[in-house]
């Protein structure tokens, strides 16, 4: 380590640095210097409390717990002694990426092109969100946030004069976020959320549900689910549990010791609600503030004991594990609709059912899980060593080796084919037939319908589409623009809709899945709705449906597509009661429901043999 800088050296290093700004120094000292050598000599040695010497240095945002102290006088004199100090930004609106070294840049520009003028406040946002300033950097994210968050205000309220300055340059720009001493100085909103600054802003919306609780009768003041970083719950109740064991027991008023961080009002008495749906990480534990019905909601007789009995089932504790991010993200990937229908399948057969994701596998409430159910995606999971462990492959085959499926106590596949040869059993995707079945509401529909996501190619339907000129219409995203696209994504509650309404309903496989047998849900799902269904040619398709397989008509050359989108679908499909039947038959033989049930057999048998 350097040696440490006297303070002749460090008047030296300030006195000649373009950081340091007399005459903006002068004011918060609040006297005038003789020379640029007198200021450099007071920053360093009598500085005040919370003074910076220069718009664009800010020791309060580089050095919040002081670093500097241990080898220099002062903080700029140890920004400017240490190159690698000197990679760091000193101001939240300096970009060393692209300003290149500060002082280099200051000879040629004026700091006022980074430190705006400041735009006329508005004050006309229907919400305001109220942040108490503890953390200097996450009060500029908190900022930054809030100015991005649509029909919000923010205030920011700080009585620190470092605080005040940084974040009144960093809002300069950001009219509807303001910075106050106090958060009387502005009447409140029509709604207002008040936020603690320990909690960090999310990277995905939040307010919109947490305000809409408000609505509710007899509601006074709603709070969000707040979560560990591994998303966890932190709080307001059932600390470190998953968070479906929140949401089953969401509909319980809050305990009246409950005082979270984070809390929306509009000034009218009444209970508070907990909002699972709105949620936001924080880097801490909040005092446990659920009484023995949450408990009893969500699972347990006591915390750390599972109920064994559910309905007058006998009830096992499972996980999961998808590849899917437990980020609102993650709720576009099919592995994470898979899973939630899953999990409601196992539940009504009396089961406790928790998802996991690749940041909640290191969860310490795992440890209380009976089973872990693995849905193999792209990542290879280690198996818990106190559950059963099943694992499921759904995709991506071609990445599971036979010392991984030894790694679990039971495997399944979901391919006839591809478990065969692996010495596994058989387990077929399936349909949610509370969303897909024959009974589904059908309108005026496109005459081919095709929904997917490109993930980078065309696929095979589609280009088949483009090659033998049907008239397809396309909702998904990705695609390129030539490309008919209606739509780049249809909720999941209307997709059995979508796909009773069209003419025909295309279909494919990525060409491994097709090769090695695994046929894919969206085959089940339009065949319980009744639909038409148009699929390329899958390995065993026909022995996995069975009677179902005379719904499908399969493809494999541009002629013979062509030939089935040209021609008469009534004549060419079975007719509208044939089609009902076998949606009541898929709904029957090929639902979540029924593969729950083979799943719970299994894991049963398993968790009956352990010691």
């Amino acid at each position: 380590m350097p040696p440490r800088i006297s303070e002749t050296e460090a008047v030296a290093l300030v006195a000649t640095s373009p950081l340091l700004d007399a005459e903006w120094y002068a004011a918060q000292a609040g006297r005038a210097f003789g020379s640029r050598v007198k200021a450099a000599e007071h920053w360093v040695r009598e500085r005040p409390e919370g003074a910076s010497p220069h718009p664009l240095f800010e020791p309060a945002w580089l050095y919040p717990r002081g670093r500097w102290a241990r080898r220099a006088p002062d903080p700029l004199s140890f920004w400017l002694a240490d190159d690698a100090e000197r990679q760091r930004s000193p101001h939240p609106l300096v970009d060393l990426d692209v300003t290149g070294p500060l002082e280099d840049w200051l000879a040629e520009h004026d700091p006022a092109e980074l430190l705006r003028t400041p735009l006329e406040r508005d004050h006309s946002s229907p919400v305001t969100v109220v942040v108490d300033v503890h953390d200097l950097p996450r009060a500029v994210h908190w900022a930054r946030h809030l100015a991005r968050t649509p029909d919000v205000g923010g205030r920011l309220v700080t009585t620190d004069a470092a605080a005040t300055r940084i974040l009144t340059a960093v809002t300069a720009g950001l009219p509807t976020v303001h910075v106050v001493a106090e958060a009387e100085q502005h009447g409140p909103g029509p709604a207002t959320v008040h936020v603690h600054g320990r909690v960090r802003p999310p990277r995905w919306p939040w307010v919109e549900d947490l305000v809409a609780a408000l609505d509710a009768d007899g509601v006074g003041a709603a709070v969000p689910l707040l979560l560990h970083p591994d998303h966890s719950v932190a709080g307001p109740v059932l600390v470190g549990q998953p968070v479906a064991d929140v949401e089953r027991a969401a509909h319980l008023p809050l305990p009246p010791n409950v005082d979270p961080p984070v809390r929306a009002t509009r000034g009218r008495p009444g209970a508070t609600v907990l909002v699972t749906t709105s949620r936001l990480v924080t880097g801490a534990d909040l005092p446990e503030g659920a009484d023995e019905a949450w408990w009893r909601a969500a699972g347990f007789a006591a915390p750390g004991r599972p109920l064994t009995v559910r309905e007058g089932r006998r009830a096992l504790r499972w996980s999961i594990d998808i590849a899917a991010p437990a980020t609102p993200r993650g709720q576009r990937w099919g592995d994470w609709h898979f899973a939630r229908s899953l999990a409601a399948a196992l539940e009504r057969q009396g089961q406790w059912v928790a998802i996991d994701h690749p940041e909640t596998r290191g969860r310490a409430s795992r440890d209380l899980d009976d089973v872990t159910l693995v849905l193999r995606g792209l990542d290879r999971v280690t198996p818990p060593a106190r559950t059963a462990n099943l694992l499921w492959v759904i995709s991506h085959p071609e990445l599971v080796t036979p010392a991984e499926l030894a790694t679990y106590d039971a495997a399944f596949a979901a391919s006839a084919t591809w478990a065969a040869r692996h010495g596994i059993e058989p387990l077929l995707q399936c349909t949610d037939p509370t969303r897909f079945h024959p009974d589904v509401a059908r309108r005026e529909g496109p005459p081919a319908l095709f929904v997917g996501n490109s993930r980078g190619e065309l696929r095979a339907s589609v280009a088949a589409a483009e090659r033998t000129g049907l008239d397809l219409t396309v909702i998904g995203q990705g695609w390129p623009g030539h490309v008919p696209v209606a739509a780049d994504h249809v909720a999941n509650d209307e997709l059995g809709s979508c796909y009773a309404s069209a003419g025909i309903v295309l279909n494919d496989h990525w060409a491994d899945m097709r090769e090695q047998g695994f046929v894919s849900n969206r085959v089940f799902d339009v065949l319980a709705t009744g639909a038409r269904l148009l699929s390329d040619d899958v390995a065993g398709l026909a022995d996995a449906l069975g009677e179902a397989a005379g719904a499908v008509r399969v493809w494999r050359t541009d002629e013979e597509f062509r030939a089935l989108t040209t021609g008469d679908p009534d004549e060419l499909w079975p007719d509208a009661a044939a089609r009902r039947r076998t949606a009541e038959r898929v709904v029957a033989e090929h639902s979540f429901d029924a593969r729950a049930a083979t799943l719970l057999a299994r894991a049963s048998a398993l968790v009956d043999s352990r010691p």
